[in-house]
C-alpha cells in the first residue's frame, strides 16, 4: 500500500518535473517573453524583460540548438537567502546542444497547487571537463 504522504510528495515532483521541462522548452523554442511572462516576481524584480531576451539570445547563440535533456538533480529548498519566504525547488537538467553539453539549473517557489519558475541558470560544461568525467 503506498504511503498517502509520499504520494502527494511524488505527485509534486512530478509536476515540478513537468513545469521545469516546459518552461525549457520555451527556451529552446526561442520564446523568451513567454518565460518572463510565466516567471515569478522574485525574477522579474532581478531581470527585466529586454534583459532576459539578450541572455537567452546570448546562450542560444553559444550552445546552439537543444539536443536533448534529462533531469539529473532535484533539491528542495526552504526560505532561501535574498528569495521570498516559501518552498523552492531546484532542478538540474544534464542538457546536449549542438555546441556542447551544459547544465540547465531551474529553481521554482511552490504555490498553492502549482509552481513557478524563478530562475534559470545555463552552465556550458567545458570539452576539458567532460572528457576527464570519461575517463
Amino acid at each position: 500500500m503506498t504511503n498517502p504522504v509520499s504520494a502527494q510528495i511524488d505527485g509534486s515532483i512530478d509536476s515540478a518535473v513537468a513545469t521545469a521541462t516546459q518552461w525549457a522548452s520555451m527556451a529552446d523554442a526561442s520564446q523568451a517573453d513567454r518565460m518572463w511572462d510565466q516567471s515569478g516576481p522574485a525574477m522579474q524584480s532581478n531581470i527585466s524583460r529586454d534583459g532576459w531576451v539578450k541572455y537567452l539570445g546570448a546562450v542560444k547563440k553559444d550552445l546552439g540548438a537543444i539536443g536533448g535533456r534529462q533531469w539529473v538533480q532535484i533539491v528542495r529548498i526552504t526560505n532561501p537567502p535574498n528569495l521570498p519566504p516559501g518552498e523552492y525547488i531546484n532542478i538540474a537538467f544534464s542538457s546536449r546542444f549542438s555546441k556542447g553539453l551544459a547544465v540547465e539549473k531551474i529553481s521554482m517557489l511552490q504555490t498553492t497547487g502549482q509552481w513557478i519558475p524563478v530562475g534559470y541558470v545555463i552552465t556550458k560544461i567545458e570539452a576539458g571537463a567532460a572528457a576527464a568525467k570519461t575517463r
